[in-house]
């Protein structure tokens, strides 16, 4: 009886905890969303519909490989999570001091490529306006320091979430978010080219954001010291995850980066702008889905860890309910009303392409986000390699069909289409994988939960009625 107590307890405490960090990271989401979607509308103000397309596409160049910040990241929190949740908390030491050396090295190679490949494709093959080209190169070099400050801080920013320390994470977010609209808000006050300055400005936003985590990751935890780590084990455990996780993220900057270079050969810069204003609500609600996930991800990992099958059951279904409903209440409102959003967000003439490009954006959102959970479980079990290879090697294709619908003369809009076909497909093997790999998971189970609330087992309401009844104590 009284370990059937503790156990309740120690349940609650966890929800507790999982609830706090959703307040504190819908919180922040909020805030980041409606400072990015104003910082939009101050861009184009300042820059003009066709420096902002430039900014666009040469920006995409570089942030082709930014799937490795959220691979990295992710993968370090897996092993500190991991570490924690066996109580091993002299292993932290070690992973932090590998992820350490890892990104450096990462570092070094990304700048080699950027200052070869990437400039030979900047001036060669993307159609930038000549008169705009000294300027897009500026960018260009800017635009990969700010990246490289962003793949070095992920040992530290890692560690913050590692330890559920979403408060410092939030606040350090939110204020690089602030300082990026400032930088924008001051593009009309110099005398220097407004794309170079701005692109400028976000380095400096980098550097001292990077300093940030830097700093106060250290403070807090004693067990982030650099150590020279021979276990040549570890590293390549490190370095298999992330490189099938990395696979996995190839699909996403496919999609995302390499539809927006192809939109730039074949349409040009104004078709940049419209696919800008899609990939900036992309962003917006990827930061409303990544606020759960962040707040869910550390304790599914820890419970993985431990073998506890049934309260990863009902983490699992109770995370890929609440991603499905809360995106699926935001977004019907906000499709139907895309014109007058656009017309007030941008408050210039909105075409017909950003209305279009906005709401189709929204269908491929919604499923997107149903992959979070099952990916988290995937992750924390070590299960990469089969995963990220089946499911992925799918979302790969439409970059690919893209092309290939271009070539054919198909508009521009037709790439948000075979986004939206290869998801669907790639979700419903993700299903048949994680199905192979835990006997809890059924798809009778997955899909009453998900599309009815009737479905939702006793279990589950219970865990729901023991949080509403805790924080009514509490108040």
């Amino acid at each position: 009886m009284t370990q059937q107590v503790a156990n309740q307890s120690d349940e609650l405490r966890k929800g507790m905890r999982v609830a706090k960090n959703t307040v504190v990271l819908f919180l922040r989401m909020f805030v980041l969303m409606l400072v990015n979607l104003y910082a939009v509308r101050v861009l184009i103000r300042s820059l003009g519909v066709s420096d902002y397309g430039v900014f666009q596409a040469v920006a995409g160049v570089v942030t082709t490989l930014t799937c490795l910040n959220s691979v990295l990241s992710a993968s370090t929190q897996r092993f500190y999570n991991y570490a924690i949740g066996k109580g091993a908390i002299q292993d932290v030491g070690r992973i932090f001091s590998i992820s350490v050396n890892i990104n450096v090295v990462f570092s070094i190679v990304i700048l080699l490529l950027f200052e070869t490949v990437g400039i030979w494709f900047l001036n060669t093959q993307m159609m930038i306006p000549e008169t705009r080209m000294l300027a897009a190169n500026h960018l260009f070099q800017f635009s990969i320091f700010s990246f490289l400050c962003t793949i070095l801080q992920i040992p530290f920013m890692a560690a913050l979430m590692a330890h559920e320390d979403m408060g410092w994470y939030a606040l350090i977010s939110t204020v690089e978010c602030l300082a990026r609209l400032l930088v924008a808000m001051t593009i009309g006050l110099v005398s220097i080219d407004h794309l170079a300055y701005y692109g400028g400005g976000l380095m400096v936003v980098s550097v001292v954001i990077m300093l940030l985590y830097v700093v106060i990751s250290k403070r807090r935890y004693q067990e982030l010291l650099y150590v020279k780590v021979k276990d040549f084990s570890l590293y390549k455990k490190l370095l298999s995850f992330s490189g099938w996780t990395l696979f996995g993220s190839l699909a996403s900057v496919g999609m995302f980066q390499g539809n927006n270079i192809l939109l730039n050969i074949f349409f040009g810069a104004i078709t940049n702008a419209a696919y800008g204003i899609a990939f900036q609500i992309n962003n917006a609600f990827n930061s409303l889905c990544n606020s759960i996930v962040l707040a869910f991800r550390p304790l599914m990992v820890q419970t993985v860890a431990r073998g506890d099958h049934a309260y990863i059951k009902r983490l699992f279904m109770v995370s890929s309910k609440f991603i499905f409903y809360i995106m699926l209440l935001v977004i019907i409102p906000i499709y139907y009303g895309m014109p007058y959003i656009l017309d007030l967000w941008l408050d210039k003439e909105v075409t017909p392409e950003m209305v279009l490009f906005s709401r189709l954006i929204m269908i491929y959102i919604l499923i997107m986000s149903l992959h979070h959970p099952i990916t988290i479980v995937m992750q924390a079990k070590g299960k990469v390699k089969v995963y990220h290879l089946v499911a992925e090697s799918i979302m790969l294709l439409c970059l690919p069909l893209s092309y290939l619908l271009f070539r054919c003369g198909w508009p521009a809009w037709v790439s948000y289409l075979s986004m939206i076909i290869v998801t669907s497909i790639a979700h419903i093997a993700r299903l048949f994988v994680i199905k192979h790999e835990c006997s809890w998971f059924s798809f009778s189970c997955y899909f009453f939960n998900l599309l009815s609330g009737i479905g939702i087992k006793q279990d589950e309401r219970e865990m729901f009625q023991r949080l509403i009844r805790k924080g009514k104590n509490e108040k």
